[in-house]
């Protein structure tokens, strides 16, 4: 245990004791809590000088589950101030998250249940930094299933983060629209690939194999993407991985004109898509390995029923058998139900 003063604390930094409110006794913040930058505020506001933290070395060798998290929030706060210096026009400086994003792809490949530990992490209220992160973390999985080495996961890594960054140049009245965008402003999103290769092509120390993969992610097999229209083996292979995860994230994800759909909805329109304009050999990659982290999830369904996933058939991952009470519903066979959200 260590007393640390409330300026020094940083999000990943664990609570050693409860907070508790000295009139009422009630616990406010208690103890094994990750700290980010939203406790960290709140700590600060309730006029405390000083907490107990934990030695976190010593804590993770107790809470092995809690690492990705902490190395998560790590990463997650020097992005943030990443992204808010893009904004204003200052370059990048890839030192500042280096460090960071080793760590975390140390813990994406040792964890295997992506879906699940995508879930338990603390999201803040900016849709273009959460799905940023999001992709990140589903790109490098499928850069593991792939069998990349250690500088392709990195570079990859850096390629999910930075996908969306040319967002950042165009206005928040366009990004932020809830209703259905105008030609002209669908025209100027269509620029973010080229914005984000620009702000990148700046920075020091920035791989070209991550430029591009920036560039290109919006590319389709078809030809029918943008910004080029390239087609096929002419779009780079990270670019080909950030679309599938890009997709899948967005889709999934609750939007400010959209609300999320099913993964189980979302996995058949990717299947359906890598057959035109998807790259198929990725495709069923990423779909085979999400698959496999069905089994034991609970489900919410379109009539309003919760259950469990107990059998996913490897030929059809999307049509999977749900225990709900003492019945059982195969869902290669159910025409009427859908599975709507997985809880947990």
């Amino acid at each position: 245990m260590t007393v640390a003063d409330v300026r020094d604390l940083k999000p990943g930094m664990v609570i050693d004791k409860d907070i508790v409110n000295m009139r009422t006794g009630a616990i406010l913040i208690g103890s094994g809590t990750v700290l980010n930058r939203k406790l960290i505020l709140h700590i600060k506001n309730l006029g405390l000088k000083e907490v107990d933290i934990f030695d976190e070395k010593s804590f993770l060798k107790e809470h092995p589950e809690d690492s990705l998290v902490i190395k998560y929030e790590k990463l997650s706060d020097k992005v943030e101030n990443t992204f808010n210096d893009i904004k204003i026009g200052k370059k990048i400086i890839l030192t500042e998250i280096s460090d960071e994003v080793d760590d975390l792809i140390v813990e994406l490949i040792s964890n295997n249940n992506i879906l699940g530990r995508l879930k338990q992490l603390e999201k803040r209220d900016n849709y273009t930094f959460n799905h940023s992160l999001d992709v990140c973390m589903l790109a490098t999985m499928v850069g593991k299933w792939l069998g990349y080495s250690q500088i392709q996961l990195k570079q990859l890594s850096m390629a999910g983060i930075f996908h969306d960054i040319g967002k950042l140049k165009i206005s928040d009245d366009i990004i932020n629209k809830p209703e259905k965008l105008t030609k002209t402003e669908f025209e100027i999103i269509k620029k973010h690939p080229i914005y984000g290769y620009d702000i990148l092509n700046e920075t020091v120390g920035i791989s070209r194999n991550v430029a591009i993969g920036v560039l290109q992610h919006h590319e389709r097999q078809d030809g029918s993407g943008y910004p080029y229209g390239l087609k096929g083996n002419e779009i780079h292979e990270f670019a080909r991985i950030i679309a599938i995860c890009d997709i899948y994230d967005a889709m999934t994800s609750n939007r400010v004109y959209k609300r999320k759909e099913s993964p189980f909805l979302v996995a058949e329109h990717l299947d359906d898509e890598s057959f035109r304009n998807l790259d198929p050999r990725i495709t069923r990659i990423f779909l085979d390995n999400i698959s496999k982290f069905y089994v034991g999830s609970k489900v919410k369904l379109s009539n309003g029923e919760v259950g469990d996933i107990i059998f996913v058939n490897p030929q059809m991952p999307t049509k999977p058998i749900v225990k709900v009470g003492e019945k059982y519903i195969n869902f290669l066979e159910e025409k009427k139900l859908q599975i709507v959200d997985i809880i947990k």
